[in-house]
Formats: C-alpha cells, sequence, structure tokens
C-alpha cells in the first residue's frame, strides 16, 4: 500500500519540529512566575542541546542565557520559534520568522478562532502570513512540543518534572493540558513517550501530519490522539493508510460522544466536534482504535503493538482473586465479550494441580494454586490454544505482598501475537510498574481492562474503499 504524499515523510520538517539545532523563544520573560520564562527553564532543565535564543526587546540576559532585542538580531540559522507574544502581534513575528528563514513556529498565544468570527478573521492573517513566509506554523493555541530525547519547547507545568518518561508512545492532543496530565501519569506508572504534541486550533499543521511524522520515527510504536474535533478528514484517511502501511496502531480518545461535550469542544478549539456516532464509524473503518476510557488510552496501548485482527470477541480469564475476576468477566459482558472456559488442554491441566472448578468462564487459581510455575504454564496453554482471541490476567494481594508468584512469570508474555491483559486489584504500584516497564498492558480497574480489550478485539484493517 503506498502512502499518500501528504503524511509522507519530511525529515526536514520533523527535524525542525523535534529537534532543531536552536530555538527562538520570542517574547521570553525574565520573571521565572509568568508562563513567558517557562520554556527557557524546561529546556534547559531536560538537556536541549542545541542552541537557545531569547527574544525580548527589554533584556540583554535572561536566566543567564544571552536575550537578544529581536529575530531579525539573533544569529542564524534558526529551525523553530516559540511565539508568545499578544494574539495581534503574532503574524508579525511570523514574518519576522519568515525573514530570519525559520521552519517551523509554534504559537502559543490565543485569541483566534476558538473566540468567534473576530479571532477567526485574526487566524486567517496569521496563516496567510506563515504562507507568505514560507513558515510552517504549529498552532495557535499551542502549548508546544515535547520531544523526550531533549527538545522540550512548551509551556505545560507538567515539564518541573524531574525526568521525563522515554518510550515508545507518540501523543498528538488537540488539547494543551492533556499533554501534560499523560506526560504525569507515564512518569508515575513507567509508561514512556517518545514526542507529544499539543496542535491547538491546526490553522496549518494538524493532527494528521504531526502523527504521520511521529509514525516514520523508528522510536514511536504507536500514536495517540486526543481529539475534540475531526477538522482534516482527507489527512485522517491518509494517516491510516501510512498506518496500515508501517503496521503501526493509531489509538484515539474522542470527546464529543455528549451534546455537552461537542459544545465544549467547539468552545475550546473552534471546531464543531461532529455526530459521534459517524466519528466512530469514520474511525472504525480506517482502522483507528477507539477507546471511550481516558484511563485505557493511556494503558491499553500493549495489547495493539502485536499480532493481527482478532476472529472474535472470545477472551480467557484467569484470577487469583474470585472478586476481582468476576468484575472483569462482568465488565467484559456488559461490552458484548464472552469469558471462555478453558480449552481441555488446559482443563486438565488445572485439575492435574488439584484446581477443577471454573465457574462461569472464569479461571480462577485458589492461594494454594497461586504458584509461578503454574501461572506460567496455564497461561502458556492459554496462549497456544484455538478458540481465544485474547488473554486477561487478573492478580489480587500477591501483587503487592508476594510478587514472585503471580507477577514474576509475566514479563515473558510480553509481545505475545494474542492481546494480553492485566488487572492488578490492589494498591501494587511496584509490580504494576515492573509489569508495564516489559511491555504488558497493565489495567487499574476492570472498567478500563474490559474497555482496553473491547477496543483491541473490534479492530479492524482500514477498509480500502476508504482509503481510495
Amino acid at each position: 500500500m503506498s502512502v499518500p504524499a501528504r503524511v509522507a515523510a519530511d525529515t526536514g520538517l520533523a527535524q525542525a519540529l523535534f529537534a532543531p539545532r536552536a530555538v527562538a523563544l520570542i517574547g521570553a520573560s525574565a520573571d521565572p512566575a509568568k508562563t513567558g520564562a517557562r520554556p527557557l527553564r524546561y529546556l534547559r532543565r531536560h538537556g536541549f542541546s542545541g542552541r537557545i535564543l531569547p527574544i525580548n526587546p527589554r533584556r540583554s540576559e535572561i536566566d543567564g542565557v544571552r536575550a537578544y532585542p529581536s529575530l531579525a538580531a539573533a544569529p542564524g540559522p534558526i529551525d523553530h520559534a516559540f511565539i508568545m507574544c499578544r494574539a495581534e502581534e503574532a503574524a508579525e513575528a511570523i514574518a519576522a520568522c519568515g525573514a530570519a528563514g525559520v521552519r517551523v513556529a509554534t504559537v502559543l498565544s490565543d485569541g483566534f478562532a476558538e473566540t468567534g468570527p473576530a479571532g477567526q478573521a485574526r487566524q486567517d492573517a496569521l496563516l496567510a502570513a506563515a504562507r507568505a513566509a514560507g513558515v510552517r506554523l504549529l498552532g495557535p493555541n499551542s502549548i508546544g512540543v515535547i520531544d523526550t530525547a531533549g527538545f522540550t519547547c512548551s509551556a505545560n507545568a507538567a515539564l518541573e518534572l524531574p525526568d521525563l518518561p522515554r518510550g515508545g508512545l507518540g501523543v498528538v492532543s488537540q488539547s494543551g493540558s492533556l499533554i501534560g496530565a499523560l506526560l504525569s501519569h507515564g512518569a508515575a506508572r513507567g509508561i514512556g513517550f517518545a514526542q507529544l504534541v499539543s496542535v491547538g486550533n491546526e490553522a496549518d499543521l494538524g493532527v494528521a501530519e504531526i502523527a504521520g511524522l511521529m509514525l516514520d520515527d523508528p522510536r514511536c510504536a504507536a500514536v495517540l490522539l486526543f481529539l475534540e474535533a475531526i477538522r482534516d478528514r482527507a489527512g485522517l484517511v491518509a494517516l491510516a493508510a501510512q498506518a496500515a502501511a508501517c503496521g503501526k496502531p493509531v489509538i484515539a480518545y474522542k470527546l464529543g460522544r455528549s451534546a455537552a461535550g461537542q459544545a465544549l469542544a467547539a468552545t475550546h478549539t473552534g471546531a464543531l466536534a461532529g455526530d459521534d456516532a459517524m466519528v466512530s464509524a469514520l474511525l472504525a473503518d480506517l482502522g483507528i482504535a477507539r477507546v471511550e476510557m481516558f484511563e485505557a488510552l493511556l494503558e491499553a496501548p500493549p495489547l495493539f503493538t502485536s499480532g493481527g485482527p482478532a476472529a472474535g470477541r472470545r477472551v480467557a480469564v484467569m484470577t487469583t482473586t474470585g472478586g476481582g475476576g468476576s468484575m472483569v468477566v462482568d465488565c467484559l459482558g456488559a461490552q458484548g465479550i464472552t469469558a471462555v472456559p478453558p480449552p481441555p488442554e488446559v482443563a486438565a491441566l488445572l485439575q492435574d494441580a488439584g484446581l477443577p472448578d471454573v465457574r462461569g468462564g472464569l479461571i480462577g487459581l485458589t492461594l494454594a494454586g497461586t504458584r509461578a510455575d503454574l501461572v506460567a504454564r496455564v497461561l502458556d496453554g492459554l496462549m497456544r490454544a484455538e478458540g481465544i482471541d485474547a488473554v486477561a490476567m487478573v492478580i489480587g494481594s500477591s501483587a503487592q505482598f508476594h510478587p514472585d508468584l503471580a507477577v514474576a512469570p509475566l514479563p515473558r508474555f510480553a509481545g505475545q501475537p494474542r492481546p494480553f491483559a492485566v488487572y492488578i486489584v490492589p494498591e501494587a504500584e511496584q509490580s504494576r510498574r515492573r509489569l508495564t516497564e516489559a511491555g504488558i498492558a497493565v489495567f487499574r480497574t476492570p472498567e478500563s481492562c474490559a474497555e482496553g480489550l473491547r477496543a483491541r478485539l473490534a479492530r479492524r484493517p482500514p477498509r480500502p474503499e476508504v482509503l481510495a
């Protein structure tokens, strides 16, 4: 399958966006309490190795870094500019970027299309200035770009973190604050990211083009989308074709399931959220998995990074805790997913171990049966058996107090062709992090576990006629 040109690799754009050699901070502030002071602080905190050029006509130095009165006075070349001036001054700043040879400008300023007709006119003028200057525009109303390799050009307060969790997830969000929420959750859970980008109003660079750049990055194993609206259907179609061609999943969480959510999306970004049923159908036709719980957006990606399309909706659920396992079976049933009994070879293994009792599709291990060797053998049998589309493991208090029993054998099941989900019932953060860092989908609630499995089992390859 050929990749449409609009999301084909553009290494020059990717470098300017994610790994520039020099960045200008237009409107940088010397007051550490102000938003305009954050990007300089965060770039230095997280090890940006390029040149940082604060632009402030009233300062010759900011936090020990030489400042310049204008972009024209700053030494080049400059790949990226972060514009923090007032909305009325943004178009002039973009023109200055063009004159200085800046390739990409991120506009933090708000007061554009999200504010109504006058703001839309201001945004149209900003885009016209960018096109005339030959500058690619991210935003306006973008909180910035985070590349965990060191380019943290953002005003998001989550970058106060001492260290950033690095990993294989790319994030493109129409909400600026959500990239910080994902980053902080990831840092707490051992979930790592390659890049996180806030697209703001998408006057120029949008969700699809930026996600396409992430798919081209070998660090990125999957792309997560936080959507308030779908502004560019053709771009999304092209992105789906690219994702299918490179074998990397795209997973989306979209606001707008209710009328209230649609109204909030419109006021936040200046775009209509659209009919939710039509959005779900479009995403399904494109092979883009939609999750309906924010927790699942963060927790489910390992389910998608191995294996092909599922044949059905049959899940084997093994548990060390009757109550926790029952909750998962119940949540799966509410999603229309069947919890299947063990196949004959696994049932024989359980009987030999003195554990013949399987009720309602729940494969239960008693306290005596929670042994590392038995857990591994039962899981191995479930992974190989016919008639099973996914496997879920539910672990009780042993995850917190005796991780050598049910947790220790699980890392070797990461990356199996059959999706594998783990729900840990107690607050066992060490075990959660251990399994997460091994590449296993670990869930904090039975609902998110069931939702992640539903999204994975429902995902199909994109329909060729939709991509045509």
